[in-house]
């Protein structure tokens, strides 16, 4: 979807009108969807979580203003955005946009959706003031230098610079629109605990480590959802997830891995399905370390690492590598013929001989269990860099939190592109000055950050390629990360449940998503 600046973004949304509820005495034939997880988010406050677990909750919820449409975007490549909460988007002049809402949704406790639960949703103490609540809420709305209603149906967004991809900001992470009632009454602890949303299904209770539970909103504004309830619980082995489902315990299971799913092909009543996510592991490298400060080194460690083999090994046969930390949803800003690190073995002994690396141990720490995949990957790499000349020595620690602390030089996280453009993920984001990398002093560039800053700021389409592109230059340059691949979510469910998973870790279950047969 092109937008320009001074564009009036406004559409009829297809949807059905409000369905009445359903009289007491009717009986409710709708099915409970079982769904088995690895693990669920540590608290149900949306901007606390923001993960691969804790987006499969928010997306049923909540709403947004504007939303992403994965189905066009399949369809027809690019970027797609429709109306949603809000019913039009316009620019007013270069630092303000103004949301007109949509009358007549009903938030979960009754109440109607009003300017007064965005302005909530967008307060100074959740996304952009100093100090602010939690710094997920920045990420994406840190540029905001107020929020501010005309009357009950009408919002206005002032930022402090031009931002020529706000439409894409309020369809992604952190947009979720929650009830100004229910945070005014019950606070942050409230929206840990059973927050208040306008989506398809409410918060009927949340034990944490076991189990979610969240029951039909009938009120919807899209429509009675299709499903009673949604039960989401803990089984942390794929393995056992994988029996539930072959036992009738479940109906939905994640994460599972690529030969797991392959067992179901010919299953009658069961399948397995595959999905590539706007969504990659890295492996990223503290630049401060004496093993790691010569950018040769860097360098050397990317180009003895086959990344094609690494992910066909790992992902199967319909793997696609990622050659720069993009997608093709970036549209005109897309590099198709971004070579990246290719794989050189000869090229890496080389740079390891200019740099005089002679046999200094290199420490990788990693937490196993979280990311999918991680240990099997690095151990893969590990053996690439072995046959080069690299000595290195793997670490496990329990949790993520345990990784980031000193005395390693290679630490791996993973980079979600929140919507498609470099501004949503990656680069200009998870590598950037104020994102954790940096702030724990893994890397301190100069000219990068230069680079970033100048991307931020720039409209026009000409100059947002020009930066673009040389932030891809910047970082092949400095080579501060391993580029993996690009992640994969592989489920299985029953054959019964037509239902599809978008590239990010959003699980949406409204009836324009979900049907039984």
């Amino acid at each position: 979807m092109t937008l320009s600046r001074r564009a009036l973004l406004a559409a009829p949304l297809a949807t059905p009108a409000l369905l009445p509820r359903v009289a007491g005495a009717q009986a409710d034939t709708r099915p409970v969807l079982r769904i088995a997880v690895q693990a669920l988010p540590p608290t149900l406050e949306p901007l606390e979580a923001i993960s691969n677990v804790g987006l499969r909750i928010t997306t049923n919820v909540f709403d947004t203003l504007w939303r992403r449409d994965f189905a066009a975007e399949a369809a027809q490549g690019g970027q797609h955005l429709t109306p949603f909460l809000a019913t039009s988007l316009e620019q007013r002049d270069p630092l303000s946009w103004v949301a007109t809402l949509r009358e007549g949704v009903r938030l979960q406790d009754g109440g109607e959706l009003t300017s007064a639960d965005v302005l909530s949703t967008f307060s100074a103490e959740r996304m952009w003031g100093d100090p602010v609540q939690t710094f997920e809420g920045r990420v994406n709305f840190g540029h905001l230098a107020g929020v501010e209603a005309e009357g009950a149906w009408r919002v206005v967004f002032r930022t402090r610079t031009p931002d020529p991809v706000m439409p894409q900001r309020l369809a992604a992470y952190g947009g979720w629109i929650h009830s100004a009632k229910a945070y005014a009454e019950t606070g942050r602890d409230g929206l840990r605990a059973r927050p208040i949303g306008s989506g398809p299904y409410r918060v009927a209770s949340f034990q944490r480590d076991q189990r979610a539970v969240l029951e039909s909103h009938d009120d919807y504004w899209q429509g009675r959802p299709p499903a009673k309830q949604l039960v989401f619980s803990v089984v942390p082995e794929a393995s056992s997830r994988l029996a539930g489902l072959q036992a009738g315990d479940y109906d939905l299971v994640t994460n599972l891995l690529p030969e797991q799913i392959e067992g179901l092909a010919r299953h009658p009543t069961l399948e397995g399905v595959d999905v590539a996510l706007d969504f990659a592991h890295i492996l990223y490298y503290d630049t401060s370390r004496p093993a790691l400060r010569d950018v040769r080194v860097r360098r050397a460690l990317n180009h003895a690492v086959d990344t094609e083999l690494l992910g066909r090994s790992l992902w199967g046969a319909a793997f696609q590598p990622m050659t720069a930390l993009q997608i093709p949803a970036f549209g005109e800003l897309y590099d198709a013929n971004r070579r990246g690190f290719a794989y050189d073995p000869d090229l890496s002994r080389r740079l390891l001989r200019e740099a005089d690396y002679r046999g200094e141990e290199i420490v990788i720490r990693i937490a196993p269990g979280y990311y999918l995949q991680m240990l099997q990957a690095v151990q893969i790499v590990q053996q690439m860099w072995q046959a080069v000349g690299l000595k290195t020595r793997l670490e496990t620690r329990e949790n993520l939190s345990l990784i980031t602390q000193p005395g390693a030089d290679i630490r791996p996280t993973s980079i979600a592109f929140r919507f498609p453009d470099p501004l949503g993920g990656g680069l200009a984001v998870h590598l950037a000055e104020d994102y954790s990398l940096q702030k724990n002093g893994f890397w301190q560039p100069v000219r990068f950050n230069e680079l970033v800053r100048a991307l931020r700021l720039a409209t026009e389409p000409a100059e947002r390629k020009r930066l673009w592109l040389a932030l891809l230059d910047e970082f092949e340059a400095e080579a501060p990360a391993l580029i993996l691949y690009p992640v994969r979510e592989y489920y299985a469910k029953r054959r019964a449940i037509q239902w599809q998973h978008p590239p990010l870790y959003y699980m949406d279950f409204r009836a324009s998503q979900l049907r039984f047969t």
